[in-house]
């Protein structure tokens, strides 16, 4: 849509994927390489090589987002690839970090992507999930609105809203055996949404 095009709605998004760029940066050792779940635009990625120059990220996601800018991707430690199958398109034991930046909601089915990210991390890897997580159903309904209208506002994009409460994640990170070793939230004083940050190990 126009509107994503918009000088004020890039500067917007920009602003943020710094902000949670600069974040990311403190969970994820240099020389790495990182899995970006569900990149979008890759704003995020672009602005964690300044802090951190030595990783190497792959961007995966279901569609092309019209604001992923193709000089981005002639950085050599940049690549985008698209997501066409149900399973991650990586082999085991592949990546030092996977970061699922607000993605999983927008997942058919976010155990089973948790379990894909589990997967194709390395035995000393982790998965940095970052995802707004409701606290009964007048949250769900709250946060879902919120998220649904900010995703409209681009061309293409699917927006499957499969939010999960907190307690929920909770009981699925033991069911699948991945150990919490960093908790977190951040809380948006304009939306209200409720968003956790987990480091998670196998």
């Amino acid at each position: 849509m126009f509107i994503a095009n918009l000088p004020i709605y890039k500067k917007l998004t920009q602003k943020r994927s710094q902000k949670f760029a600069d974040y990311l940066s403190k969970l994820i050792p240099d020389n790495s390489s990182v899995l970006d779940f569900g990149c979008g635009n890759m704003y995020t990625a672009v602005e964690l090589l300044k802090t951190l120059p030595n990783l190497k990220v792959t961007g995966l996601d279901v569609v092309k987002d019209q604001n992923l800018d193709d000089k981005f991707l002639s950085d050599k430690r940049l690549s985008f690839k698209l997501l066409t199958t149900k399973e991650i398109p990586f082999p085991d034991n592949t990546f030092d970090v996977v970061v699922a930046l607000a993605t999983m909601h927008h997942t058919v089915d976010p155990e089973y992507y948790l379990s894909e990210l589990k997967r194709i991390i390395k035995p000393t890897g982790c998965i940095i999930l970052i995802e707004e997580m409701y606290l009964h159903l007048l949250d769900k309904a709250w946060i879902s609105s919120q998220d649904w209208l900010l995703n409209k506002m681009k061309a293409g994009v699917p927006v499957p809203l499969n939010f999960r409460s907190h307690k929920h994640y909770l009981n699925e990170f033991k069911k699948q055996g991945l150990k919490i070793v960093f908790e977190d939230g951040i809380r948006s004083s304009v939306t209200y949404m409720h968003v956790y940050v987990y480091k998670l190990t196998k």
